[in-house]
């Protein structure tokens, strides 16, 4: 369920959930058009924008390809450290653990996509990662800008970061989670299932829920199942049931009864299944 990435480089369309690489089709699969047009906002797209909006400027770029030799990162902070009039292009990867005193100037393309997430820690990371591209800029002896590209100048979450005041961003995002009994202010746990046929996940959580029900569910609320927020990956269908309490104390003792059965519910074998305690993600 989500779209694949062209590496011109590689000729290669990739998708970065499940690692599927595919040549690119000659023509269009339902029209069977011949020309066809790449769309989209990658860095190697915008380094080709960029090479003919300052020709006579170099340009670096690195992410996963550009550095997937050995030595290559190593060659590529190199050359960036060599001065010169130069334009750093990168994934997340450039914002951590690098010390770059010549950059003056920070862009953040599509800042958007952390806002609207379907995991609660969403606008969290989103604000880190902003918060350390932008500690990039002006990091010697030179005053730095950084310019975020948004639909959403106004949102609430950008107001504290362009203060660059941390506290304040966190302490926000804190009251929410407490209203809405989320870590850490509350304890989740995550059954995830999946299969090639669509319905035996959903089934088998239904299976699942009807016993945590059966059992006591004191302060402990049932959100689902659902399908998952990405539902195909890797050609299996997905879904997950969440198990939320105020406090841990009440999810230990429900799913120490719960887990020993599970491998015995209509449908088990027909399915992968798995529980993550405190997940880290929830796509």
């Amino acid at each position: 369920d989500a779209h694949m990435i062209l590496h011109r480089a590689r000729n290669r369309l990739h998708c970065h959930h499940c690692d599927t690489q595919q040549p690119p089709p000659a023509q269009c699969p339902q029209c069977q058009a011949s020309e066809l047009l790449a769309l989209g906002q990658g860095t190697e797209r915008i380094e080709e924008t960029l090479q003919g909006l300052f020709p006579d400027t170099d340009i670096t770029r690195i992410d996963r390809d550009s550095t997937r030799r050995k030595g290559a990162m190593q060659a590529l902070l190199k050359r960036v450290h060599g001065g010169g009039r130069q334009i750093l292009l990168g994934t997340q990867m450039i914002a951590k653990g690098h010390h770059l005193p010549g950059i003056t100037l920070v862009g953040i393309l599509n800042a958007d996509q952390g806002l609207f997430g379907a995991d609660f820690r969403a606008i969290e990371r989103m604000g880190q990662l902003i918060l350390q591209v932008a500690g990039r800029a002006g990091r010697a002896d030179k005053p730095g800008e950084v310019y975020i590209q948004t639909h959403y100048p106004d949102h609430p979450a950008f107001r504290p970061l362009l203060a660059h005041d941390y506290e304040a961003f966190s302490r926000a995002l804190l009251e929410e989670r407490q209203l809405g009994q989320l870590p850490p202010y509350g304890s989740l746990a995550l059954f995830r299932a999946e299969a090639l046929d669509q319905a035996l996940p959903l089934r088998f959580l239904r299976a699942v829920h009807e016993q945590a029900m059966a059992l006591s569910l004191e302060g402990v609320r049932l959100l689902g199942p659902v399908s998952a927020p990405m539902e195909k990956r890797a050609g299996r269908f997905r879904a997950q049931l969440l198990l939320q309490s105020p406090r841990r104390r009440h999810l230990h003792p429900l799913l120490k009864a719960l887990i020993p059965i599970l491998n015995g519910l209509p449908g088990a074998r027909k399915v992968r299944w798995s529980l993550d305690v405190d997940p880290q993600e929830m796509f």
